[in-house]
């Protein structure tokens, strides 16, 4: 009685298992190919290379005194260093504070970008009615391809609001 209790358990067990429909996507390839983020690309180039034009404006005022007090060379006052070094370490700060507010809008761009791509999974799921989606990396053999699809859905959505 218990063989038989057990026979059936893992012919239950088995049949449920073959009975999912699994999906496979390729995440990576949605994020590189989806236009969404080559727009989000652009525009960080963009913000990137105006925040580096400021700094290179900075960077000259400040090399210029640093020229202008060499020239000086002994008759340089305390009060004319401190006020130099001031402005190298506001100058380093500033550098700072730009290189975070340009990684922070990259975080939060690229996560909008994760999120929609995770809807589109979703989405696609629903509708092709799959039991589990999984990262086709992680997958050796079988389960559907949806890739495409959610690259389609996602480029139907057009959201783009940049």
């Amino acid at each position: 009685m218990k063989k038989l209790l057990v026979l059936l358990m893992a012919t239950i067990m088995s049949v449920s298992i073959f009975a999912e429909k699994i999906g496979t996507v390729n995440t990576q390839e949605i994020f590189q190919s989806y236009s969404k983020t080559k727009a989000v690309q652009v525009k960080l180039e963009k913000e990137k290379t105006k925040l580096e034009g400021q700094l290179q404006v900075k960077a000259k005022k400040i090399e210029q005194v640093a020229q202008d007090l060499n020239a000086k060379g002994d008759k340089v006052t305390e009060a004319e260093k401190d006020k130099f070094q001031k402005q190298q370490e506001d100058f380093a700060k500033e550098r700072q504070a730009l290189q975070n507010k340009l990684g922070k809008m990259e975080y939060d761009e690229m996560s909008a970008i994760r999120k929609d791509i995770e809807s589109a999974i979703n989405q696609v799921a629903k509708k092709g009615k799959y039991d589990i989606i999984i990262e086709k990396g992680a997958v050796l053999y079988g389960g559907k391809d949806i890739t495409a699809e959610v690259l389609k859905t996602l480029e139907n959505s057009k959201k783009i609001a940049l």
